[in-house]
Order: C-alpha cells, then structure tokens, then sequence
C-alpha cells in the first residue's frame, strides 16, 4: 500500500553526485549508503550551508571494503542554513538522504 504524504515523516533525495539537498532550516535524518563507488574510495561531505563553505556536519569515507551494503547512517540533526552534499573521488557512489 503506497504512503501519502502524512504519513511520510521525511523528504528523501536520491544522490550519485554533489547536490543543493535543502536551502532552509530543517534536520538531516538518515544517509544511506546504497552502493559504494567500485573504482576507488569516495568522500562525501556533508554541509550544513548552500556549498562548500559551509559548517562541516560529516565527512564520509564510503569504500567497499568497509561497509555492508547497504548501510544506513542515523543523524538527526538540525541545520541552520541548508543541506548541500558534495562528492569526490566519486564515480560510482549512490547514497539516499532523508530530511526534513
């Protein structure tokens, strides 16, 4: 049975490179690390801003070697300003954000 909106506590995006996830106040929940990047190690950090530099909230190390796929990664914590997720060393990456 499909949710409606109500039901659904968090927004999600879905991310294999470097996105402008939210530009307000809100909270990250969840990263789901869905695939790690087969060719080398990927970094992604995550700001708490509209860009690079911005508050650092994590920086992320996905590399198959160190993770179970997939992996989920609890937060909730606010941010002040946005939610701008940046790749590198990316080519294959693929993690699910929810937020709110």
């Amino acid at each position: 049975m499909p949710y409606t909106p109500l039901e659904r506590p968090f927004d999600y995006k879905h991310l294999t490179n470097t996105l402008q996830v939210a530009s307000a106040p809100g909270m990250l929940h969840t990263i789901t690390i869905n695939r790690p990047d087969t060719t080398a190690s990927a970094t992604v950090t995550v700001y708490d801003g509209i860009g690079v530099t911005a508050n650092i909230i994590s920086i992320i190390t996905i590399d198959a070697a160190l993770f179970v796929i997939p992996t989920t990664l609890v937060y909730d914590v606010g941010y002040l300003v946005g939610l701008y997720i940046a790749f590198s060393n990316a080519v294959t990456a693929d993690i699910t954000v929810s937020y709110k």
